[in-house]
């Protein structure tokens, strides 16, 4: 999502009057109550020493400070991917957040190490709708109320169900391909509200809920907006997901009261601040972390101990490029997840010819930052693959490959991370005819519809003659990829499933070789300077 530059403080405030005080309850904090919130930080840790320096800052004029993270936290970034959330977590120890909430990116490292991940984090966990159904019972506490001097607030933690498509649908299944994980997708409102409604039974005078669901209407059908407008007594959304840039935004609940919403962008961009004063105003600012710039030096002092420990890993040489291949542009949109782009052809060609395959399919999901120009380290390609996928085969029809091109441009022109780069193959797409692609209400695949279609013109490489043939729909192709898209249905690719041999093969170790014993280290102009249209829209 679009990130904008900010000044230092961007504030708004909301009148919100506090909630009748049950009896027995009159006391009230006598100075303001301040929640710092965070959300889609993905291992920037660079902000976590300016977060635990506004802590400190704030409690000088008030002892009720509490830190609150949105989610996507341990996953995104070198930091994070080397050591499976661990050093994020020290680090988040470190500054001493009070609550989070699950992003969908908290599972990528599958449940065993998200539930290792939790035990670890001094904050407590906050999930209303993530539910073992083995044990029939939810995983972490679904809120918790603070008493702030006589002023009661309570904080309510929601992930997104999306999460099963993507982070990794196999995560959430036994052998079997059955799901004993829910995240409440047909029940979300009422699971919410049931809650919220539990929080008031006890005394809360406010109600706060940290959600990683996003602003995205027309991607996300559940999201924060439409959580509010089915929902009564929250007071506030401290949201994320969509890294949206939002110092304050005022929604409708479901009787038509405002419900005062908040995002920070991403990447510790900024810090929220949510202030409830003692006569009742409720209020959210962004603090610009550039432009605030104070440390923590304890905190720091950990950061600088994990980037030491990384170091040596990262910041190996592995190439040189001679251009940038971008992941995003320059108002740091997503390229990837639309459009085909140079990087994506050659991530795709990483895969085709380091695994001999007939063809190679990567979603723009799976890469995640821009490729610089110059001399390339581990860190760098770290980075484009932080996810720690293993390098997959499959073996489809020309008629599945269809299929599947077809789920790749269902959502067009809405980013997805599902859109697919390729290699060995090419395709064009006509965005003016309705998709037939049907999905559930998890965003995953259900069926394709007769009907004319967005795909058409796909064609094969063949290798012996290095001309483009028309793919055959009765043939069987090679197809390289991920586990993440060809054995674990990724990105909601229901059709996939199951299908991928896994090789072992982490997908950076693949980028690597690829570079440096296909490309001899040298990724240049004349090969990857611009897309080389393998994806024509009509």
């Amino acid at each position: 999502m679009k990130r904008l530059l900010l000044p230092l403080l961007l504030a708004a405030v909301c009148a919100c009057s506090p909630k009748s005080v049950p009896a027995g309850s009159s006391a009230k904090a006598d100075t303001d109550i301040v929640i710092l919130y965070d959300n889609d930080v993905h291992c920037s840790v660079d902000g976590y020493a300016e977060m635990a320096a506004l802590k400190a800052e704030k409690r000088k004029h008030t002892p009720y400070v509490t830190l609150v993270s949105a989610g996507d936290y341990v996953q995104g970034g070198s930091l994070g991917a080397a050591s499976k959330g661990g050093y994020i977590v020290d680090i988040m120890n470190a500054v001493g957040y009070d609550f989070v909430t699950l992003g969908n990116h908290e599972f990528d490292y599958a449940i065993p190490r998200l539930k290792e991940l939790t035990q670890m984090l001094k904050a407590t966990v906050l999930c209303c709708n993530l539910i073992d159904l083995k044990a029939d019972q939810r995983m972490y506490k679904p809120y918790e109320i603070v008493n702030y001097g006589g002023t009661k607030v309570a904080f309510i933690g929601g992930a997104t169900p999306y999460s099963f498509n993507s982070s990794t649908p196999a995560y959430f299944q036994d052998e079997k391909g059955n799901y004993v994980y829910s995240l409440s997708a047909d029940t979300y409102y009422d699971t919410f509200q049931n809650f919220v409604n539990d929080a008031r039974a006890l005394g809360a005078d406010y109600v706060v809920a940290i959600t990683h669901l996003g602003d995205d209407v027309d991607y996300d059908p559940i999201n924060s907006q439409s959580l509010a407008a089915n929902t009564y007594d929250i007071d506030v959304i401290l949201d994320g997901h969509s890294h949206s840039l939002v110092p304050q935004r005022i929604l409708k609940n479901k009787v038509g009261r405002d419900v005062l919403y908040s995002q920070t962008g991403a990447h510790f961009d900024n810090i929220g601040v949510l202030t409830i004063t003692p006569d009742g105003k409720v209020s959210t600012e962004l603090v610009s972390v550039k432009a605030y710039g104070k440390k923590d030096p304890a905190v720091q002092a950990v950061i600088d101990q994990k980037k030491q420990a990384y170091a040596a890993l990262g910041a190996r040489k592995i190439g040189h490029s001679e251009i940038k291949l971008p992941a995003k542009n320059e108002d740091g949109d997503w390229l990837v997840r639309k459009y085909e782009t140079s990087l994506g052809d050659l991530c795709a060609d990483a895969f085709r010819i380091t695994l001999g395959t007939d063809i190679a399919m990567v979603g723009g999901g799976s890469l995640r930052a821009n490729l610089p120009a110059g001399d390339l380290r581990y860190d760098d390609i770290f980075n484009v693959f932080p996810f720690n996928n293993s390098a997959c085969t499959a073996s489809l029809t020309g008629q599945q490959i269809l299929d599947v091109l077809e789920f790749g441009v269902g959502a067009w022109p809405t980013d997805f991370g599902g859109f697919l780069h390729v290699s060995g193959l090419t395709y064009e797409f006509d965005p003016s005819i309705e998709s037939p692609v049907v999905y559930d209400v998890n965003k995953a695949f259900v069926r394709i519809d007769a009907g004319p279609r967005r795909i058409f013109n796909v064609r094969v490489l063949d290798p012996e003659t290095g001309n483009y043939e028309p793919l055959d729909p009765t043939r069987t192709y090679t197809v390289g990829g991920t586990t993440y898209l060809l054995r674990d249905a990724g990105d909601g690719y229901e059709m996939l499933k199951g299908l991928g041999h896994d090789t072992g093969t982490p997908d950076l170790d693949l980028l690597e070789k690829y570079i440096v014993d296909h490309l001899k280290g040298d990724i240049r102009m004349s090969e990857y300077g611009e897309s080389q249209q393998r994806i024509k829209q009509k």
